[in-house]
């Protein structure tokens, strides 16, 4: 859990809850994902791919208790950021995402304090609910 124990002042209303998952991107998603649920004991709970309506992206999502870990890889080989990155850094962690309570004022509060955003708060909707995210640049 994320705590504000000597920390500075809590903005109002802009908790931040939990971490709620990691995203990897990775050579193989699908062998990624099956050596966590091999040898780590993680079970799959979630899948995206072209048998779900995604073309350009397989993801694998993964858990344990309450760690979330969703393994990404690309479906096509021009998908340059994502090739990019890899030959780069190699597979790793790309997002930490964190729950929070209210993210209009989280999002006000970074901005006034500096930090670059690099996506605008957005929105996505499928038929169990609607999810918001934006995303801040971290180094």
């Amino acid at each position: 859990m994320t705590t504000y124990t000597d920390k500075g002042p809590q903005p109002e209303g802009g908790k931040f809850l939990h971490f709620d998952h990691i995203r990897f991107w990775v050579g193989n998603a699908k062998q990624a994902a099956s050596f966590y649920c091999t040898r780590l004991g993680f079970e799959r709970f979630a899948y995206s791919g072209l048998e779900t309506g995604s073309r350009s992206i397989c993801s694998h999502a993964v858990r344990q208790n309450k760690i979330v870990y969703v393994f990404e890889s690309a479906l096509l080989p021009d998908n340059e950021e994502m090739g990019r990155h890899l030959v780069k850094h190699g597979d790793g962690a790309k997002d930490i995402a964190f729950t929070v309570q209210d993210l209009d004022i989280i999002m006000k509060v970074a901005k006034a304090k500096g930090v670059e955003v690099v996506r605008e708060i957005w929105e996505e909707s499928d038929e169990h609910g609607t999810v918001r995210f934006a995303q801040v640049k971290t180094y």
